[in-house]
């Protein structure tokens, strides 16, 4: 649409996810030392353990969260997923076309576990969510 308003083109969302990622998610990525500590904490615990039979479960930190949740609130489109090309063997990682009953491109590279390829996914969003905002400083 030409005459398309603020809010059709979601401005004061943009706008507001933007400020949440300079303020809150950068500053934790741009950071050498808090970086290498929430990719290692994501190493460990990449899928995080819900609870069970009463015991509490073993979650994230408050900053991995925050990125966590961060990656989570992507548009569909572009956005990376696991994929199982062999039960219980083969992991790859997908992108989401963004466009329902289209295909997930999948990748070449394999990995052995679910943890494997979930951690692989989280450095890849690190990688383009740094390199977004370099290019729109």
């Amino acid at each position: 649409m030409a005459n398309e308003t603020a809010l059709q083109q979601g401005w004061a969302l943009n706008a507001t996810e933007d400020f949440i990622t300079r303020t809150y998610v950068l500053p934790l990525l741009t950071d050498e030392r808090s970086r290498k500590r929430l990719v290692d904490e994501h190493r460990k615990n990449p899928i995080g353990v819900a609870g069970r039979g009463g015991k509490p479960g073993t979650g994230h930190s408050a900053d991995l969260v925050r990125v966590l949740d961060k990656f989570r609130r992507a548009p569909q489109a572009g956005k990376y997923c696991r994929v199982c090309t062999k039960p219980h063997e083969e992991w790859r990682i997908g992108i989401f076309s963004g466009i329902r009953g289209e295909p997930i491109e999948v990748l070449p590279e394999a990995f052995a576990s679910e943890d494997d390829c979930e951690h692989a996914i989280f450095l890849k969003r690190i990688d383009d969510l740094l390199e977004k905002y370099r290019r729109n400083r």
